[in-house]
């Protein structure tokens, strides 16, 4: 089991895929995850301003996380 578990991390590493076939389809975002892909996308590109808040300090971001909701 040993061998066979290095052998498979080795072709995951080596193909960056499973080393295997499968039968489930390839991951494909809901409409939801592909605006929010998107969106990231043009704010890395400069294509819209990037308005998401910057955190030096852990516990502020949580602060800001749990105040959102």
């Amino acid at each position: 089991m040993n061998t066979y578990l290095n052998m498979a991390l080795r072709q995951l590493v080596l193909q960056q895929a499973i080393p295997f076939e499968s039968d489930e389809p390839s991951w494909v975002p809901n409409e939801e995850t592909e605006k929010a892909l998107v969106l990231a996308r043009a704010k890395e590109l400069g294509l819209i301003p990037d308005n998401a808040p910057a955190f030096d300090d852990p516990k502020r971001a949580i602060r800001y996380l749990n105040d959102e909701q």
